[in-house]
């Protein structure tokens, strides 16, 4: 996949679209759906606690999950559905990498992206100044259209 199209975080999906558990009406709750209901970025979430150690990580996704609108499920309920989602979860070696560190590939190339766009952008407009420099002038611009030749008929009268 183009890295435009191409998933932020790959080895993050297996956590992301696990279900949390079922709503009140019986439709699946996934996690990226619950990250989402609290306002949160669910790849920038899932890789800070990934990059938890596991008991931590459970403890803050339990108490995240107690938080969602409308939770039915009770606290032992949710300490056990936290466990199952954080076993989902890349680990990493967290003595080589800190949290700050963790970022989805491909965040830091959209601003450069944009830079390039914008820089396209601008080649783009100088290029099309100087020909309407170079022409002197817009084309057709204050240019009024030719008169019509005379012929060399004379003009019926309408008699």
């Amino acid at each position: 996949m183009r890295r435009l199209f191409a998933p932020l975080r790959p080895d993050l999906d297996s956590f992301l679209f696990a279900a949390v558990g079922e709503e009140i009406d019986g439709i699946p709750l996934s996690m990226i759906s619950a990250l989402t209901r609290l306002g949160l970025d669910p790849w920038d979430e899932a890789s800070r606690l990934a990059s938890l150690g596991k008991q931590e990580a459970i403890e803050q996704l339990a108490r995240m999950i107690g938080r969602l609108p409308g939770a039915i499920w009770p606290a032992v309920e949710v300490a056990k559905i936290a466990r199952g989602l954080v076993d989902l979860l890349p680990r990493r070696d967290t003595t080589t990498l800190r949290p700050a560190e963790v970022r989805p590939p491909g965040r830091g190339n959209a601003a450069s992206g944009r830079i390039k766009l914008w820089l396209i952008g601008l080649i783009l407009a100088a290029a099309a100044l100087v020909g309407v420099i170079g022409i002197g002038g817009l084309p057709f611009a204050g240019h009024q259209p030719p008169e019509a030749a005379p012929t060399t008929e004379t003009p019926k009268s309408s008699r």
